[in-house]
């Protein structure tokens, strides 16, 4: 066999003399590989794969120390003779250190050479021949190269970079400009559960595996593993785009042959194996966007726009918008309110479909707390508040969520457009627009009640029939949720806030607050954070 020598020096005519020195083609010595710095040879030794390195110990970039301690590390068994000027005993004793065949002072003995260069030779041999050969057959014997890659690429998604050093000791990743993880899931088992049984779900699984393995055959620069549940494809290329093409071909073939549903998810390109991890990370976050992009559909990892650092959401203020929109009746601005709340959802959500239930669970309890003035009672909650929550987060996609809080708008709409038809109901609505808007004024039961052309007596039962709620108790509360909102975002004095809401007296305004509420007016203050 010839074995395959780089020779390494950052003087040339030392390079020029090693090779003319001695004959390396008689003594079975191809000469791969020349290198003038250790960058530079650290790049052929990737290209060339050599079984000898005759290298200069001191050079520029990274020094021939650097290179045998990396090849140390990774555990490649590539034989190093070193050749310097340099007669230091540090230097040789580090090469030894790091596995150094011979370490040969400038200038060169022919005859020392050629000696050092055969005993290389032929322990490069007898491994390949001897032990290397027995290690590598036992190993195989257990399991295959296919699992054995397999089983190295789980480790490399894991961050173990050692795993980039075996499988390019294998042979099995060539050089290439980029690595790209793309990941595949099967739709119908979203969330971990499967509606399949068990022997119908191997047979699934096996057919997908034969057709991804058939499909990555025909290419020199991919490899498959599998990793909690998914189908893991390493993708090695030199132009952009190639991880995209792979992969549609890849899904076309799915859906084509097997009418399964699957989504993947493209990571992000990285510049080297040891970075495998990063790029599989960021194709996980990927595919995990399925549940606000749909299902059965190929995912490019991208940064999602979450809500900027210190911004103050606006998911109260749309569904305040929405409330309006039911209470005016306007149908249009109700479909445009919900629609811009689904999207801010989205993005303040950031991929985290819990948080993004949570949102729209919040907002249909907030609309039928706020609506339930008017006499609508949603028929959605019969099953319990908890039933509600449940069925939101079992939709496999937030499209599921969106019908659902679209569904609920409308049926609210219909039921407030009853309700409002009634001419009691129209006048209560007048009554508390009034009273939301002038709370702060000398409100009393009789002004009111002579607004609407009604006896005081009449509109009292009238009132309670409606709110549930007593005149008196229903303007107080109002006031209140004002003053809550001063004592919260102002820095207004209680008795300020007192007279903004209505109460000439102090007193009497915080000992109904605590009455309402249970603490005084500093109190809930102070419990909130403000002072």
């Amino acid at each position: 066999m010839n074995i395959r020598v780089l020779l390494a020096d950052d003087e040339p005519v030392i390079l020029r003399g090693l090779k003319k020195l001695i004959s390396w083609e008689e003594m079975g010595l191809n000469i791969v590989g020349e290198a003038c710095d250790g960058h530079e040879l650290r790049q052929l030794i990737q290209k060339c794969r050599p079984d000898l390195i005759v290298s200069d110990i001191s050079m520029p970039g990274l020094s021939g120390i650097d290179i045998i301690k990396e090849l140390h590390e990774q555990g490649r068994q590539i034989k190093v003779i070193f050749i310097s000027a340099y007669q230091e005993f540090a230097y040789a004793q580090q090469a030894v250190q790091y596995g150094a065949l011979d370490y040969l002072v400038k200038p060169v003995n022919k005859q020392h050479l050629e000696a050092v260069l055969s005993r290389a030779a032929d322990l490069i041999r007898e491994e390949n021949e001897g032990e290397r050969t027995r290690e590598m057959l036992h190993h195989y014997e257990r399991k295959n190269r296919t699992e054995t890659i397999s089983e190295l690429l789980e480790g490399l998604m894991d961050g173990d970079k050692r795993a980039a050093g075996e499988l390019i000791g294998m042979g099995a990743i060539a050089l290439s400009r980029c690595t790209s993880i793309c990941l595949i899931e099967i739709d119908e088992e979203i969330g971990g559960e499967s509606h399949w049984a068990g022997r119908e779900r191997k047979l699934v699984h096996f057919a997908l595996n034969n057709i991804v393995k058939e499909t990555l055959d025909s290419c020199s620069n991919c490899l498959m593993f599998q990793k909690d549940g998914r189908y893991g494809i390493l993708v090695q290329f030199e132009q952009p785009g190639e991880p995209i093409k792979l992969i549609k071909n890849l899904h076309d073939k799915i859906t084509s042959f097997l009418k399964l549903k699957v989504s993947a998810g493209i990571g992000k390109p990285v510049s080297g194996i040891e970075l495998a991890n990063e790029s599989y990370q960021s194709a996980l976050k990927a595919l995990k966007t399925k549940y606000f992009t749909g299902l059965n559909h190929i995912i490019e990892a991208e940064e999602l726009d979450g809500a900027p650092a210190g911004e103050v959401p606006v998911i109260s203020e749309l569904q305040g918008e929405m409330i309006k929109a039911l209470s005016s009746q306007n149908k249009k601005q109700l479909v445009e309110m919900t629609d811009r709340l689904l999207k801010e959802v989205v993005r303040l959500a950031n991929g985290n479909k819990a948080l993004a239930v949570t949102s729209v669970y919040n907002t249909i309890l907030r609309l039928e707390h706020e609506l339930s003035q008017f006499g609508v009672h949603a028929h959605y909650f019969r099953g319990g508040e908890d039933s509600l929550l449940d069925r939101l987060s079992a939709h496999p996609t937030f499209a599921g969520v969106t019908e659902e809080l679209t569904s609920i708008t409308y049926q609210i709409f219909e039921q407030l457009n009853s309700k409002l038809a009634n001419k009691e109901v129209a006048e209560l609505r007048k009554v508390k627009t009034y009273m939301e808007e002038h709370f702060a004024e000398n409100i009393t039961l009789e002004s009111i009640a002579a607004m609407i052309y009604m006896n005081p007596y009449y509109f009292s039962s009238f009132f309670k029939k409606h709110t549930g709620k007593n005149f008196k108790q229903y303007l107080t509360e109002e006031r209140m949720k004002h003053a809550i909102r001063l004592l919260l975002d102002t820095n207004l004095m209680i008795y300020e806030i007192a007279e903004r809401v209505g109460y000439n007296n102090a007193r009497h305004f915080s000992d109904m607050f605590k009455k309402l509420y249970g603490k005084l007016p500093q109190e809930y203050r102070q419990s909130a954070g403000m002072e």
